[in-house]
């Protein structure tokens, strides 16, 4: 017995340093660039959260936080490329509603599975959907639009981007939980649904509120409701369809820092440390929430139930609308 100890004893000292070099270069994390992996392309609202966080990242760790933008098949192709990347902090995923929640229900067979392949290191923040019409638009309240919806089926239509992004699945949550009945017109991006709204091709169209808000402000599209649980900060004056008397039209989208999965959790809590800085920090609240971005804290225990909770709530939106996994 006393011969085991001794050998484990032995066995322990031996291995120390080794665990005392493993952590100390785990510690100094970052000490060469990092890849902010975007599933956006350049310009966009989420490309633009990456930046923000990444100029204040460089400035904090010395080293390059860049954006890698990696846009198409609804974020499929930036969450795969970061799930299959060394587990090392320097391949990190702006994660959304559409790679943890959306994707897995969308396709047959996603190549990387959101709940083993990543690992929430850091919740960034929240976004509604923005509905808009055109100014002339006559039903131009949440009560008036889903009462015209009701009173003539399928006349009404909307815009929105791709089958399954949060905004459309917004408008398919309204269908279901009201009985509207409106069309959807899909759109390779909202802005082009927003094109065709200013040329009275189309009615309304729903996107992120920080992708509508210009045209708002510029008095060239009237917004009808966001989708928030109050009123956002950047459209104060919006009404939102839960104070409407919809209160299962909540819908945000959300962006989290998703690493591969086996991420030291002391790069983790390095990064979620950093960003949680950043997000405090006076000009990036006032640029965000100008947007309507909402940035906000929330422990990786609480994310990880919300995104449960996400996930369970759209796989059955999706199901119950009758969209086909790809």
């Amino acid at each position: 017995m006393q011969s085991r100890l001794k050998r484990r004893s032995l066995l322990a000292a031996a291995m120390f340093p080794f665990a005392e070099r493993v952590l100390a270069q785990t510690t100094d994390w970052p000490t060469r660039t990092v890849r902010l992996v975007c599933p956006f392309t350049p310009g966009g609202s989420q490309d633009a959260i990456a930046r923000r966080l990444g100029a204040k990242l460089t400035e904090q760790f010395g080293q390059a936080f860049v954006v890698d933008n990696r846009a198409g098949a609804g974020g499929t192709i930036a969450a795969d490329n970061v799930a299959k990347s060394s587990p090392d902090g320097y391949s990190v995923l702006l994660g959304s509603i559409g790679s943890h929640a959306l994707i897995p229900h969308l396709y047959a067979k996603p190549p990387f599975d959101a709940f083993k392949d990543l690992e929430t290191a850091c919740w960034i923040g929240t976004q509604p959907n923005l509905l808009v019409c055109r100014p002339d638009f006559p039903h131009d309240t949440p009560q008036k639009l889903i009462a015209a919806a009701k009173a003539e089926p399928g006349k009404y239509s909307y815009g929105a981007s791709g089958v399954g992004s949060s905004p459309t699945l917004t408008m398919e949550l309204l269908k279901q939980k009201t009985g509207a009945d409106l069309t959807f017109v899909s759109y390779r991006g909202v802005s082009l649904a927003d094109n065709d709204v200013l040329a009275g091709h189309l009615p309304m169209c729903i996107g992120n509120i920080d992708s509508q808000m210009s045209q708002v402000s510029a008095g060239k599209l009237k917004a009808i409701a966001s989708t928030g649980a109050k009123r956002s900060t950047a459209a104060p004056n919006v009404p939102t369809f839960a104070e409407s008397g919809f209160p299962d039209l909540v819908v945000t989208s959300w962006s989290l820092w998703s690493v591969p999965a086996g991420t030291p959790m002391a790069i983790k809590e390095k990064l979620r440390l950093g960003t949680e800085k950043a997000l405090q920090m006076p000009d990036v609240i006032e640029s965000m929430t100008q947007g309507g971005f909402e940035p906000g804290t929330m422990s990786v225990a609480d994310a990880d139930a919300f995104i449960k909770t996400e996930y369970k709530r759209w796989g059955e939106v999706i199901r119950a609308a009758g969209i086909q996994p790809q």
